[in-house]
């Protein structure tokens, strides 16, 4: 005799699975900040049609196509701009690099500001952020900072605002401190009478928070470093929110003091801190107990031409409008960029992802907001990058990065941007493998990311298609 109490959850549970295999392909892919919903299609995972072996035929055609003069068209105002400066026109040109961690250390804008500033002159790395956790890896600037900083950023769940580098950087009273918590052994009897005190649990690390005093201090220094600067002349402090009577203290190579008092707003507010002559070392000291909001500061002259290094690990390029308008209207209005570059999309890869519709609106929603801020400024988008996965006849282009790739072209067409292919300037399908088998390597073994050697290739290779050089030598 059937058991209805088994069989009965069962079919139920089976009709359950039944229609989520059914229903979920034709879920409408839905992009939010809140809750993206992207189409899944179990069926054809389940069936191995997502395997490395499936690629979108035109995604890959191309994504495979070397970059042609017209995706480059919009760049056009930016060569006037160039051609000006050459011929001795003074003034400053400033370029927004952003990027995730493909560029963080200013790897890639660090090659392209020290070739850009020997063409047009220039001495300074532009914007700098209070925090970072690349400042030692970082070899254009000296960098160093208190840890009783609070950094909200595009990657913290935080709601607040972000300032132009995706970051807003608060002194607080503490810091956050990791501990290792060692569980005690817990004696445990057996039916004998035997005593075993060998079962313990497993470590766990705690977060807590540990008083700091004194103030919330960053400091940086010059350095001959290629696309650094040995001295600064022009430094600029960007923040706002400053509670009524917040004094900073700034202090210039060690030795000349001097106090500041921070102007209570909520708008974007701009502070020379400028010294008499060119300093190698400026130290910043905020009070802890005044929660101001701190963008950066900037590291530049009146003339020549500046890339600010603007990057953010694990950050897809999407949701810029946590940086509210009337903000980016602000720093827009101060830096006067010529040209934004916009280089994402390797942190929504995945290989078993065939479609990036979700991602080509989010991107239109961030270039749109940019534009907003910044009319008339040509923006470049620089697509994904060849990235490898393990196969079991070695390491091959992921599958999903064509169709990447087509998607972010698909972006700029769409919004009027310059497109650069760097897929297929660096090889195309495969060429990953390569970069990282070279002598010496040009990307490290994890197959995504360039190394030292690699990035200034890039920015080598990206310079000679900003600055309009024939077609000749962009080889």
């Amino acid at each position: 005799m059937i058991d209805k109490q088994f069989v009965r959850p069962l079919l139920i549970l089976l009709l359950a699975v039944l229609i989520i295999l059914v229903v979920f392909p034709f879920i409408p892919e839905w992009d939010n900040d809140i809750f993206p919903i992207k189409r899944m299609n179990l069926i054809a995972q389940l069936l191995g049609r997502d395997s490395l072996a499936v690629a979108d035929s035109v995604a890959l055609e191309v994504a495979q196509q070397r970059t042609t003069a017209k995706e480059l068209e919009p760049l056009e105002s930016f060569w006037a701009k160039l051609g000006e400066h050459k011929k001795g026109k003074r003034g400053q040109l400033r370029i927004a690099y952003f990027g995730d961690s493909i560029i963080e250390g200013d790897l890639v804008s660090g090659t392209l500001r020290k070739e850009l500033q020997a063409l047009y002159g220039g001495q300074g790395v532009g914007l700098v952020g209070i925090t970072s956790i690349v400042n030692r890896f970082r070899k254009t600037i000296v960098h160093s900072f208190s840890p009783n900083w609070q950094s909200n950023s595009f990657m913290t769940k935080s709601s607040g605002p972000l300032g132009i580098l995706g970051h807003t950087y608060i002194p607080q009273s503490f810091q956050v401190q990791e501990r290792t918590i060692i569980p005690e052994a817990e004696a445990t009897e057996d039916s004998l009478g035997n005593v075993d005190t060998t079962a313990v649990a497993e470590p766990q690390k705690v977060k807590e928070r540990v008083p700091y005093g004194g103030p919330a201090w960053v400091e940086y220094a010059g350095t001959s470093f290629a696309g650094g600067a040995r001295t600064f002349s022009q430094i600029r402090l960007f923040y706002s929110k400053a509670p009524e009577e917040t004094q900073i203290t700034v202090i210039y190579d060690g030795e000349t003091r001097a106090q500041h008092t921070l102007i209570p707003s909520d708008e974007l507010q701009v502070l020379n801190l400028s010294p008499a002559r060119p300093v190698r070392k400026i130290r910043l000291e905020f009070p802890s107990h005044k929660p101001v909001h701190v963008y950066g500061l900037s590291f530049d002259q009146p003339t020549g031409i500046y890339v600010d290094n603007i990057s953010i690990r694990g950050f897809s390029g999407m949701y810029f409008n946590r940086i509210p308008s009337n903000l980016l209207d602000a720093f827009a209005r101060h830096l006067k960029y010529d040209l934004v570059i916009l280089q994402y999309g390797e942190n929504v890869s995945n290989p078993k992802t065939t479609n990036y519709d979700f991602y080509r609106k989010g991107m239109i929603k961030s270039v749109e907001h940019i534009k907003a801020s910044m009319p008339g400024v040509p923006i470049l988008i620089i697509s994904a990058h060849d990235r490898s996965v393990k196969t079991a006849s070695g390491y091959q282009t992921s599958p999903d990065i064509p169709i990447l790739v087509h998607a972010q072209s698909r972006v700029a067409e769409e919004t009027g941007s310059a497109f650069w292919n760097l897929f297929s300037e660096m090889g195309g399908l495969n060429s990953m493998a390569d970069w990282v088998n070279a002598s010496p390597a040009l990307a490290s073994k994890d197959y995504t990311h360039f190394t030292i050697r690699g990035a200034a290739k890039v920015g080598e290779m990206l310079l000679k298609a900003i600055s309009n050089q024939p077609e000749e030598l962009r080889r």
